[in-house]
């Protein structure tokens, strides 16, 4: 999540648009290195030693910089002779790919859902999903319908289609009830799986506690007490080009008449600090997009939240590591109201913990992630200047439950163990909000 300039490696890999099978971006021999790195120049300067490719990503334990085979030992000698500290944080990345496509419910989910759905056909169609597997975005919408039309409380609907015509779809529960509303949106950098399907196994615990309710003198839960607006995947051209073509995809699929470079940093086309900690080079993987609200689904987030009258809580959803943050995440200016949103996100990394046993950091993203936290354009601060006085961006975690690291790899047996971060932390800021 921090800018660089564009280099040869990124145009031709991070940057290329594969359009048949046999194009798929290969990353064999390539690994991830966490580099220390305490200023942009030496980030630069590491680069075009050793032709790595910055993951604009944050970690707690530098820059994360992609690397060959060749690049990763010239990457850490060059460092070391800076007396900059590195450490692997993911070794054989095209490894962890085809081990995660050779899951057969991850490599081929419409098959899996057509088996759900046979052992499941007597106990209702909201059960397709087995949270068990990253599916596509086909297998996220047939979810939703499902959802649909299992529970009369719950209505998808598009609120806008995609450079490449995908519907975007949001989930809205408990709607036309007066209830103060909580917005969430996933799934917005196309290679942070775990994003939207964490926010899926959320949603059907969501619907599935609140159609057991007994009777209405029963007390009403926390879910009651709210309209629930959930976008689970805000970017799915990138994410389905993640799946298909490029593992490592981050941006949407906008093309360019005057550039050969696919895409925007969705995240950075937000007014709020737009530029900041971004890109004006159409190859860079965080590339601002020719002006704020430039790109299709920016717009489609944009005129919906703007619609919606008292949101009280907004949370975008991200991967990786382990935070809670608050605004201003573009300036060093604390935002009038840190001091509550401190003490707000500390509750639900509390709560968390309590839960599920899992740390997450609540802070502002230099105080979490130092300068390279520092980026503007993101959803959280757009949020709060719509009004909303709880805005929050979490990203999930990178380490499995053994603690080992796989960064955007996440292995899919770990959807449920994260969605239940995901469930403990909008459940604590939901009674929060409800009593402030």
């Amino acid at each position: 999540m921090k800018w660089t300039s564009a280099i040869l490696v990124v145009v031709t890999l991070i940057s290329s648009t594969p359009n048949r099978a046999e194009d798929k971006v290969s990353y064999a021999g390539y690994s991830v290195v966490q580099v220390g790195v305490n200023s942009t120049d030496e980030m630069v300067g590491l680069e075009a030693e050793s032709g790595c490719v910055t993951l604009h990503e944050w970690s707690k334990h530098g820059v994360g910089f992609l690397c060959d085979r060749f690049q990763s030992p010239r990457l850490r000698r060059a460092a070391k002779s800076k007396h900059i500290s590195t450490r692997v944080s993911t070794r054989h990345l095209d490894r962890l790919i085809r081990e995660e496509q050779r899951s057969p419910r991850s490599a081929d989910p419409q098959n899996n859902n057509r088996r759900l759905n046979a052992r499941n056909k007597n106990r209702g169609r909201s059960d397709m999903l087995s949270h068990n597997a990253y599916v596509g975005v086909d297998g996220i919408y047939r979810f939703l319908d499902a959802l649909q039309d299992s529970y009369p409380n719950v209505n998808v609907k598009s609120i806008g289609k995609t450079f490449e015509g995908r519907d975007i779809k949001v989930v809205v529960v408990n709607e036309g009830r007066g209830l103060p509303k909580l917005f969430i949106d996933a799934g917005i950098h196309a290679r942070e799986w775990i994003s939207p399907a964490a926010t899926l196994f959320f949603l059907d615990r969501l619907t599935k506690v609140l159609s057991r309710r007994k009777s209405k003198s029963t007390p009403p839960t926390i879910g009651e007490k709210y309209e629930w607006h959930i976008v689970p995947l805000a970017n799915p051209d990138g994410y389905e080009f993640s799946r298909t073509s490029d593992r490592m995809w981050r941006k949407n699929r906008r093309r360019f008449s005057d550039s050969k470079c696919v895409g925007v940093d969705l995240n950075r086309n937000f007014p709020q600090g737009y530029g900041v900690g971004a890109s004006k080079n159409h190859c860079s993987e965080v590339y601002q997009g020719p002006s704020p609200f430039s790109e299709a689904e920016s717009r489609a987030i944009k005129n919906y939240v703007e619609q919606l009258q008292n949101i009280r809580v907004a949370v975008s959803v991200h991967s990786f590591g382990n935070v809670l943050i608050y605004p201003w995440g573009y300036t060093n200016k604390p935002h009038p109201n840190q001091r509550e949103l401190h003490r707000i996100a500390s509750s639900v990394a509390n709560a968390i913990r309590n839960i599920t046993g899992e740390v997450y950091q609540p802070g502002t993203a230099k105080q979490v992630f130092g300068n390279w936290g520092i980026a503007g354009g993101a959803t959280d601060d757009y949020y709060i200047t719509k009004g909303i006085l709880y805005s929050f961006t979490m990203e999930l975690p990178e380490q499995g439950a053994d603690g080992t690291e796989h960064g955007f790899l996440l292995p899919p047996s770990n959807i449920k163990r994260v969605g239940r971060h995901l469930s403990a932390a909008l459940t604590t800021l939901a009674i929060m909000a409800n009593n402030n």
